[in-house]
């Protein structure tokens, strides 16, 4: 009887971390338009991961991939609450339904580690996105068991290079600065 009531327990609580919604924060805001933000080279932004429903311990783990597809982007780094790992390279980690040449990051939420997390709560925190191009760049976030991948959130931003004519008035600005110098 203890050992069904066990399996019962396990079954219910994988479901319990599938069914949590995972969502992207851009910049601290929990529901980030698309498009509302625009990046320089120059420039980073800060990514979060956070969940909409209560998720209980004991109760399994969930995988996820946060990646583009989009050369000239770059997902990295992040820290995840503890039992919650956050690693590099989600293109070499196996996970399928990624779009061609996706990469970003990638973790587990491991919750026989830590104590139950609340809705609304930051999973990972301080991924860093950097764009060196002037195209639309769509974030997305998936969840995966290894056999496939579901999308669950996705968000668009938007990355620039100052046309040639702003350089070259910053440059001329700069002589006029120079010359009245001297």
């Amino acid at each position: 009887m203890m050992r069904k009531l066990l399996i019962l327990m396990s079954v219910l609580g994988m479901a319990s971390v599938a069914n949590a919604a995972l969502h992207i924060s851009v910049n601290g805001d929990p529901n980030p338009p698309d498009s509302k933000y625009v990046l320089s080279p120059s420039e980073t932004l800060k990514l979060d991961i956070w969940t909409d429903a209560d998720i209980r311990p004991d109760i399994g783990e969930g995988y996820w991939a946060l990646v583009t597809a989009r050369t000239g982007a770059m997902i990295s780094n992040g820290i995840g609450l503890p039992g919650c790992p956050i690693w590099d390279g989600a293109a070499n980690a196996g996970i399928p339904g990624l779009r061609p040449a996706s990469d970003g990051v990638w973790g587990v939420i491991t919750l026989d580690t830590v104590p139950s997390i609340p809705a609304g709560s930051v999973i990972y925190d301080d991924i860093i996105l950097h764009c060196t191009g002037d195209v639309e760049y769509v974030i997305e976030l998936y969840r995966t068991d290894f056999q496939t991948s579901t999308l669950v959130d996705s968000v668009v931003i938007h990355g620039i290079i100052p046309e040639p004519m702003t350089f070259a008035l910053l440059g001329l600005g700069r002589l006029v600065l120079l010359r009245r110098r001297k």
